[in-house]
């Protein structure tokens, strides 16, 4: 009986190893699958902005509120619910379902708060809510002074209106305090102004106007104040409006109080060519108002615009004032009595062309400008005027009764006279 031999253990190994090359060729070979992940979108959100058509209202107005949605990714269809309560949160009004646009109508009886709210919805899960309050009056006052500030004895107007729906035909109550708050006028009336004088020497530095316009029981107000001037004004003029480089300017400057302020014993003044450090300056110390000033130009100065600045410094003022450096047109740097030379030209070529446009007129024949023209007097029986025989010869003028020379002596001749500018025939 035979036997079978066992295998080499180096012909198992290479066998394995034949194997496992080909299980790795096999899975190498094979497509690979890999799972895609998916797109991440951005999430949605949505907000609302609430925009009135005014900042307040009146009793009886129609109050407009838009809704401003902002949503991302994009817009949708949204559905608008919206409610008005009053100042104490007391629903008014609720409109299910409505638009981006609403509008209330404010009961003429109604002042006070109100509160706009709407919450949209996207229709995909999204909401978000806004509101805006604004107040409601019964009616609102314009009131004006015909000035910014009073010297003793001025008298200050007072101009006022009204504007409502309730208050239609209003009466006015108005007064006036001064400072200590004791009413030195009070009246009422039906006009919109009235005035008050304020006392020479002043009593108060401040008046109080106070104006309440009523109409049944519902009334309105409006109040300003006015205080009395004070302070300094430092005036500037020159010699001229433009300079050339090498120039001087020539400049009188003057401080005038206002009101009842009092001037100081000294004035220091200073005029400055463009007002920055380094410019040229000049200084004066005064016992009086006012001073003259002259302020060379240097010669590389450049053209154009430059501002000078005075100040005066007891009084704390100042002023700046623009001159032009270089050439300019003479017509229009120069005047005559305070007009540009070259509007002076203009108005007598002017006044010439209408002179020689009138004595043209008349020289044709045209007549009077302003009335009808004159009708000439009858010719003489026979329709022609008969020169005498001797020389020299002339004919009096149908029309206006002047001499007409004639210096021919062709028959029949039209001739014309040389005062009205007529023809007329000679036999």
């Amino acid at each position: 009986m035979g036997l079978m031999s066992p295998t080499s253990p180096r012909k198992a190994y290479a066998l394995g190893l034949v194997v496992a090359i080909a299980l790795l060729s096999l899975i190498s070979a094979a497509p690979s699958v890999r799972a895609t992940p998916a797109p991440i979108g951005p999430a949605a959100a949505m907000t609302v902005t609430l925009v009135l058509n005014q900042g307040a209202f009146l009793s009886g107005d129609v109050a407009s509120v838009n809704a401003m949605v902002y949503r991302t990714p994009g817009p949708a269809n949204y559905t608008y619910n919206w409610t008005v309560r009053d100042t104490f949160g007391r629903l008014l009004n609720t409109t299910v379902n409505g638009g981006p646009t609403f509008r209330y109508s404010i009961p003429l009886n109604y002042t006070g708060l109100l509160t706009f709210f709407v919450r949209v919805d996207d229709g995909q899960g999204l909401a978000s809510n806004a509101q805006s309050t604004v107040t409601v009056s019964v009616a609102v006052m314009s009131l004006r002074l015909d000035r910014g500030d009073f010297a003793p004895g001025d008298a200050i107007t007072a101009s006022y209106s009204v504007t409502s729906h309730v208050i239609l035909r209003p009466t006015y109550d108005y007064q006036v305090a001064d400072s200590s708050f004791t009413i030195v006028l009070n009246g009422n009336t039906n006009n919109t102004t009235f005035s008050f004088r304020t006392p020479a020497p002043a009593a108060s530095r401040t008046y109080r106007f106070l104006v309440t316009a009523r109409e049944g029981t519902n009334t309105s107000q409006a109040q300003l104040t006015i205080g009395q001037a004070t302070g300094d004004l430092l005036g500037a003029t020159f010699d001229r409006a433009s300079y050339m480089p090498g120039d001087t300017i020539h400049a009188h400057l003057t401080v005038t109080p206002r009101g009842a302020t009092p001037l100081p014993l000294q004035f220091i003044w200073t005029l400055s060519l463009g007002g920055f450090g380094g410019s040229p300056t000049v200084s004066a110390i005064t016992t009086v108002p006012e001073v003259d000033l002259t302020l060379p130009i240097p010669q590389g100065v450049g053209t154009g615009d430059l501002v000078v600045t005075a100040t005066e410094s007891s009084t704390g003022t100042a002023i700046g004032h623009t001159l032009h450096i270089g050439t300019t047109n003479a017509l229009w740097s120069t005047d005559i009595g305070g007009v540009p030379l070259f509007a002076v030209l203009l108005g007598l070529l002017f006044i010439l062309l209408l002179v020689a446009v009138l004595g043209l007129w008349r020289r044709v024949g045209g007549g009077h400008l302003m009335g009808p023209r004159a009708a000439p007097p009858p010719p003489p029986p026979g329709g022609t005027t008969q020169a005498p025989t001797t020389m020299p010869m002339s004919v009096i003028c149908n029309h206006c009764g002047k001499s007409i020379d004639i210096t021919t002596s062709k028959r029949p001749i039209e001739v014309m006279c040389p005062s009205c500018g007529e023809t007329q025939l000679v036999a």
